[in-house]
């Protein structure tokens, strides 16, 4: 196993740990005072689509739909003063020889001011699950984020690794 892996096997556990220790103690529960909205994924056309992907160096991601507001997963609780987005994304290694990662953590949102807010792992349904794909495999799922209420988003940012100069970044559909 190389440094990088290494490395990113211990960010993901820990990551993994914080998320667990998020979602006990005061406040943790349902939200069964919560108003409810059924969110309307958005669909585009093949054209708009083709705007909203994102390749470089052999990886390539596609913002497929987007859930705004997106019911929360069970166990997790929207903070106060903050709303959860859920983007549903398409990872692909198209043409790359190293393998990449999948894991939520490793997306951001980026609002029109350019203030980015990370993926939560364990907070949507049909998560994109965590895991690794290699050259030719591709790998669909929804990645949540909590934002500000206000928030108006724009982007989405996927970094292929924890320590990477790799990123591929896609306007989210309309």
């Amino acid at each position: 196993m190389s440094k990088i892996h290494r490395i990113a096997s211990a960010a993901l556990v820990l990551g993994l740990l914080l998320t667990a220790c998020s979602s006990e103690g005061e406040g943790a529960g349902g939200n069964a005072n919560r108003p409810t909205r059924t969110p309307k994924p958005t669909t585009i056309s093949p054209e708009e689509l083709a705007k909203r992907s994102a390749e470089s160096e052999g990886y390539s991601m596609k913002a497929l739909a987007v859930k705004d507001p997106a019911p929360a997963a069970a166990g997790f609780v929207v903070p106060e003063g903050t709303r959860l987005v859920a983007v549903q994304v398409e990872l692909e290694v198209t043409t790359a020889e190293e393998k990449m990662a999948v894991e939520s953590m490793y997306a951001n949102i980026a609002d029109s001011a350019d203030v980015t807010y990370d993926g939560q792992a364990g907070s949507v349904a049909d998560e994109l699950v965590t895991g690794e794909i290699g050259k030719g495999e591709k790998a669909t799922g929804w990645i949540g984020f909590t934002v500000p209420t206000d928030a108006k988003l724009k982007s989405i940012t996927y970094r292929i690794g924890l320590i990477s100069t790799i990123a591929l970044t896609a306007e989210l559909p309309k």
